[in-house]
């Protein structure tokens, strides 16, 4: 039934501060990219197909157990993946119709899924969510995801997805510094909000840092802090949010700097080296190494 909104106006008209456009159908589809052999083909990065369902469950079992008893628990179950995550050999129809996307880095001559990373969707509000990574306890540190960064990359700005949102555990601080070197936003830290397993028949409330990102000019739709109606603590909050991240990129941009300051790093005549971009790369502390959620780059 269409809905009619003859009789309806909004609480406060806004967008004085923004362009707005024609209310349309909003879909989001999930592209489908050819596998990836990096590595002299010793290893496939891949979306998910049904003869690795099995295999691809074991690192979220193994390298993101905290899933356990949360909205994310479905990921540690194989049995539960067809309906909710599209499948390769299902394209046609998963595409559209999934959820979640899930690509993975697989061994070749074993058919063993070392690594998995999952998109999440949220199709009226044009929004690709980087959800959740894991890896295989023993894999970790041997600098083999970065071909499956690049891919979840791809998928998401394959998407038309104009909203791209990330969390990171904030017992995964490297991650966070990473979306902030990306260029993400700090939407906020919000606490207790994931369910997370602590080891035997326990649990908590684990807390987790969010970020965000606007692509494909979608910032032009964004309204402008002149015209919201904060209460003074949620503007101070406002503040502090972009103040932060604001530092964070001038400092970036400072390590970036082809002339570096006296005794902070290389001579002007030596090159940096450009960092991959990607999800997760391997942290100097292994007891980091767990699981990440973000991307540390997304194209503008």
């Amino acid at each position: 039934m269409a809905v009619s909104m003859q009789e309806s106006r909004p609480y406060r008209k806004m967008a004085t501060s923004c362009r707005t456009r024609p209310v349309t159908e909003k879909r989001i589809v999930w592209p489908r990219l050819d596998p990836v052999l990096p590595t002299a083909g010793k290893y496939r990065v891949t979306v998910l197909r049904r003869d690795l369902v099995e295999a691809a469950a074991r690192p979220w079992r193994l390298g993101y157990p905290e899933l356990h008893g949360s909205p994310h628990e479905f990921l540690l179950d194989p049995d539960l993946y067809p309906g909710w995550v599209a499948l390769w050999d299902r394209w046609e129809e998963d595409a559209a119709a999934s959820v979640y996307c899930m690509s993975v880095l697989e061994e070749v001559a074993t058919g063993e899924v070392l690594g998995a990373s999952v998109l999440a969707k949220f199709e009226r509000n044009l929004q690709v969510e980087f959800s959740l990574v894991a890896t295989l306890p023993d894999f970790r540190l041997k600098n083999l995801t970065a071909e499956l960064r690049r891919f979840v990359i791809k998928i998401a700005a394959g998407t038309g997805a104009e909203y791209f949102a990330t969390f990171c555990e904030t017992w995964h601080d490297i991650t966070q510094r990473w979306c902030l070197q990306g260029g993400w936003k700090i939407a906020g830290v919000f606490p207790g909000n994931f369910v997370r397993w602590n080891g035997d028949d326990q649990e908590y409330r684990g807390c987790t840092v969010h970020f965000h990102q606007f692509v494909r000019n979608a910032r032009e739709l964004v309204t402008r802090p002149e015209e919201w109606h904060l209460a003074p603590e949620v503007k101070k909050v406002w503040e502090v949010l972009d103040e932060a991240t604001r530092a964070s990129r001038l400092d970036k941009m400072s390590q970036n700097s082809p002339v570096s300051r006296p005794g902070t790093g290389p001579p002007a005549s030596v090159s940096l080296p450009s960092r991959p971009r990607g999800l997760c790369r391997a942290p100097a502390d292994r007891r980091k190494a767990r699981a990440c959620s973000g991307p540390a780059r997304l194209p503008k």
